[in-house]
């Protein structure tokens, strides 16, 4: 009988130890746990930061260089990142002078636990590239056509006029020509068929640049004019993209419609005057701004890009364009946005766009 308790004791001291061993192994692999739970909890707060703080400096890009910097630094302080962990910020020169934000933070991680194996502290840091480029077309792209000299959606210069409503395709003829404002996108002379499915899906094969933009996907600058009014093609084409609308989350009065203080919002940093708030909606379009190439116009080409918001179509010439009466005249209301994160369009900033784009790109 003792010998038979004084086995079961040894084996309870054993049993005691092995739980003591392995409950100080449970506990430090808990403690290291939690250690790089919050290491790396450090490190994704300080990369949004410095993603924050790159795409709001990218705003004041190209213009001013300074106020980018400074930017920069105040929406890093913003998110508790002292001027002493601002390791880098920096402009730099991707496609067009001083077209990008560089931002680099860095700060020391204590190790609560890990002190045990001797570790203190590490360095943990995030870095940002933000750039700012032009519209690319391809996107929301629009088969009509803005003149430069010849539009009141611009100024002399050629700078879009915001808030100017306009005709892009009109209805009395641009020029001694009498050529309409319609573009044959792909140029193979798809006539009206095609002319109305470009309006409806907003997009064109050819991969179309501002003269002067050098992005590697450009194909061309120059854009083949579309003879007549296309009158058909340009009222089914509105309706049918318009029945897109409207856009999930748009439509905040409930009228069943995108309306432009829904689809565009004022942007905190004033300039541009306006953040793409509905990106989705299918009245967002580009339109390009072109010279024309001779008279008649055979052939257009493309000197920039412009934001705008599609307003419809109305009859002129007529009281309703039926029986082959009267033309359509398209509306539109000239933008000056800033899109975020819109890789699909992106390329070299252009002065003479309306709409900017910044995205993250490292």
């Amino acid at each position: 009988m003792s010998t038979t308790q004084a086995v079961d004791r040894r084996e309870r001291g054993q049993t005691l130890l092995i739980f003591v061993l392995a409950l100080t192994v449970l506990l430090g692999f808990t403690a290291m746990a939690i250690d790089l739970g919050l290491f790396f909890e450090d490190r994704r707060h300080l990369q949004n930061t410095a993603d924050a703080a790159a795409l709001a400096g990218v705003a004041e890009l190209p213009a001013n260089p300074a106020a980018a910097k400074s930017k920069a630094a105040e929406w890093a302080a913003k998110h508790g990142v002292s001027s002493g962990e601002l390791k880098t910020i920096e402009v730099r020169t991707t496609d067009y002078p001083n077209d990008t934000m560089y931002v680099e933070v860095e700060r020391q991680f204590s190790w609560i636990f890990g002190r045990v194996l001797g570790k203190t502290s590490s360095g943990v840091g995030a870095s940002a590239a933000a750039r700012i480029g032009s519209v690319s077309g391809n996107n929301n792209l629009m088969p009509w056509a803005i003149v430069l000299g010849d539009s009141t959606c611009l100024d002399p210069a050629g700078n879009p006029i915001v808030d100017m409503n306009c005709s892009v395709k009109v209805g009395a003829g641009i020029g001694p020509t009498g050529w309409y404002g319609a573009l044959d996108l792909d140029g193979n002379g798809g006539g009206s068929s095609e002319y109305q499915s470009n309006i409806i899906d907003g997009t064109a094969d050819t991969v179309y640049c501002a003269q002067g933009q050098t992005e590697p996907a450009c194909q061309t600058s120059v854009i083949d004019a579309l003879d007549g009014n296309k009158v058909g093609g340009t009222g089914h084409g509105i309706d049918q993209r318009l029945t897109a609308e409207p856009t999930a989350g748009c439509d905040k009065n409930g009228n069943r419609k995108d309306d432009f203080g829904e689809v565009f919002g004022p942007n905190p940093s004033g300039v541009p005057k306006y953040e793409v708030a509905c990106p989705a909606s299918p009245r967002i379009i580009i339109v390009p701004v072109v010279t024309l190439n001779g008279d008649p116009v055979k052939t257009v080409t493309i000197q920039g890009w412009a934001l705008a918001f599609l307003q419809g179509y109305t009859c002129v010439g007529a009281t309703s364009c039926t029986g082959g009466k009267g033309h359509w005249e398209v509306q539109i209301t000239m933008v000056d946005a800033i899109y975020s994160q819109a890789a699909s369009f992106i390329g070299a900033f252009d002065p003479l766009s309306s709409v900017s784009v910044r995205r993250l790109i490292e």
